[in-house]
């Protein structure tokens, strides 16, 4: 086997071994969007918009991931090692294809997704908002430097949600972008002594972070799904929906973090299981998964900390 696709393969079971029955939800919600992809194309042109969505989330992992140097000097064959990382991601969804009118959308993306490993820049995360702390509480600092690192393309992008607000499916789905971005704050794990800052018991440090992550969400999101709702007023049981999806989904974010919590330990595994959530969270008919998925993890979370915190 591939010695990326090993690395993957080893992480996944990790990160299911390490959700319990979570990991069932995930799987379940991973063979819904399957089918559901199937029922995508059988249509056109939706096909094709999934299939353009498929290889532009290839080329934004490529365009960020930091490990490419270490891949180019230090394994053999790092091009056909990438392009069998991004070809696999995509399988499961796009081999459904083969089965309708749309078939030829898995070779043509097979094709493209082998230009995407040439890609060899690093897209460079600058640090922005240097005063980011006299408005938004130190003890908030997964936020400070979330912010910092994603200023320059989250703020353009809420603006894009805000600008089109009136439109009727489109800013959700940015929304639901940013909603990602936020749950990738939550990868790194503070040191000790900031942990036991304050003093907190497991439960009321979780309460504490719960509420304050609902705060910004809710800052974040009520004004664009207001104008929304406006604009569209017979999708106004979608937008209420919206909130608690993206509610849970990033607290399932926070929980996961604390499950697996040790003192500077940086939890980049946790995007595995977060991005296969993350798709559930934007279907309202699915608001039960990352719920479920919130309240199974953060019993997980609270005997975690309670290693740290009792000591």
């Amino acid at each position: 086997m591939a010695i990326l696709l090993n690395i993957r393969l080893i992480q996944v079971k990790r990160e299911l071994n390490s959700t319990g029955l979570g990991a069932l939800v995930a799987l379940g919600l991973l063979s819904f969007l399957i089918y559901a992809a199937y029922t995508v194309f059988l249509k056109s042109p939706d096909a094709y918009y999934l299939s353009a969505f498929l290889f532009l989330v290839c080329v934004s992992v490529q365009s960020y991931r930091n490990d490419k140097q270490f891949v180019y000097v230090h394994i053999r064959k790092p091009h056909s090692e990438m392009y069998s990382e991004y070809l696999l991601i995509t399988f499961p969804f796009t081999v459904s294809s083969l089965f309708t009118h749309n078939w030829f959308c898995f070779p043509i993306l097979a094709v493209a997704l082998y230009l995407v490993p040439f890609l060899k820049f690093t897209l460079k995360q600058k640090t922005y908002l240097k005063h980011i702390s006299s408005f938004i509480p130190a003890s908030d600092f997964e936020w400070i430097s979330g912010l910092r690192r994603s200023f320059g393309f989250l703020v353009p992008l809420y603006l894009v949600a805000l600008g089109l607000s009136w439109f009727r499916v489109f800013p959700l789905i940015i929304l639901w972008f940013i909603s990602v971005t936020v749950a990738s704050f939550y990868t790194e794990c503070e040191p000790l002594h900031i942990l036991r800052e304050g003093n907190f018991s497991a439960v009321k440090l979780l309460k504490r972070k719960l509420l304050r992550m609902v705060k910004y969400i809710l800052i974040l999101q009520i004004p664009v799904l207001v104008i929304n709702t406006i604009f569209n007023p017979e999708f106004w049981l979608l937008n209420l929906l919206f909130i608690p999806l993206q509610i849970s989904f990033v607290s399932y974010a926070v929980f996961l973090k604390y499950s697996s919590y040790e003192p500077n330990k940086n939890a980049i595994g946790n995007n595995v299981i977060l991005s296969v959530v993350s798709l559930g969270s934007i279907i309202p008919y699915f608001l039960p998964i990352p719920l479920l998925m919130a309240i199974f993890t953060y019993g997980k979370a609270k005997t975690n900390l309670n290693n740290y915190l009792n000591d």
